[in-house]
């Protein structure tokens, strides 16, 4: 799958060659500007994530035409209404939602729903706060493991990738985690927990480099940082992969990645919608489609926020 030249993986959908900006996007009703978006992502990425939790809302019209990543929604564990459970050796999340009905994530339900429609998977995983107690950090980096064993063992649709997260605080737990993994028969490793630790570049360079010594040939990704600058630095320290909404959030408040002094008040969805793919173009390397580099100059507000 990899050699030291060029690394990539192969889907079901296509070749994904790394490293790779992975944007995310949503689906339903919630994020109207996902949807503007959406159409033209086949021509920025060589990818898309998609939440567990919006996964559930594509519909067969709607699936993307490149690979799709579904992550496990184990951020979840992160709710204030949520509690982690272990049941017969995995762990689950009960999540009391607004009708005060408990949803139960179990690991079984997330791989049957990722099996059915993702082309790269990520295992049920629970973050660890910075904040975190010892005693806690262990008991979600241990179900965090035994659920990824689990799935590798449980996995039926072979053709699905099936990357197992790591959940850590520092680098000897996170090289705990990883070794967990090696001979397991995962596609992949992911890296998660890291977004609440950006400011500390030291712990997360030591976190990634720790892991990638124990597998050093599987495909590493790293979930939700996304910015540029700290984007190439963790390419130099061997991550293959990362997602983000980072680009679309930035636009939704009127931003340029490339132009951050500057800031467009009260941006049409049109607007939007130009800002966010001229921030993933800046942190892809791609060029616009043409039909929407056109668009811009006859958009006023832009042509003079760009000019």
């Amino acid at each position: 799958m990899n050699n030291q030249k060029t690394r990539y993986i192969n889907t079901a959908k296509g070749t994904i060659n790394f490293p790779a900006y992975i944007p995310v996007t949503t689906f339903g009703e919630k994020y109207p500007l996902d949807q503007l978006i959406r159409p033209y992502l086949p021509r920025m990425s060589q990818c898309v994530m998609v939440s567990y939790y919006y996964a559930q809302y594509i519909k067969k019209n709607e699936h993307p035409r490149l690979p799709l990543m579904v992550d496990s929604g184990g951020f979840a564990a992160l709710f204030e209404s949520s509690v982690i459970q272990e049941q017969n050796g995995v762990g689950i999340i009960q999540v009391k939602e607004a009708d005060n009905k408990v949803k139960v994530m179990h690991p079984l339900e997330i791989l049957e729903f990722q099996e059915s429609i993702a082309d790269i998977a990520f295992t049920l995983d629970f973050p660890i706060s910075p904040k975190a107690k010892k005693e806690e950090a262990l008991f979600r980096q241990r179900l965090t493991i035994a659920n990824a064993l689990w799935a590798i063992k449980n996995r039926r649709r072979k053709e699905m990738k099936l990357y197992a997260c790591v959940q850590a605080w520092d680098a000897e737990s996170a090289k705990v985690c990883a070794q967990a993994y090696v001979n397991a028969g995962f596609d992949g490793i992911a890296i998660g927990g890291l977004v609440p630790r950006v400011r500390d570049l030291e712990l997360i360079k030591s976190i990634i480099q720790a892991v990638r010594e124990v597998i050093p040939d599987l495909p590493l990704h790293v979930f939700g940082i996304g910015k540029p600058g700290i984007v190439e630095q963790l390419f130099t320290w061997g991550v293959d992969s990362i997602d983000s909404s980072s680009y679309v959030q930035l636009a939704a408040e009127g931003k340029l990645w490339s132009q951050p002094d500057k800031i467009l008040t009260d941006p049409t969805p049109l607007e939007r919608m130009h800002l966010a793919l001229c921030n993933l173009a800046y942190v892809t390397s791609k060029t616009l489609p043409l039909s929407v580099s056109e668009m811009f100059f006859s958009t006023t507000n832009l042509s003079r926020m760009l000019t």
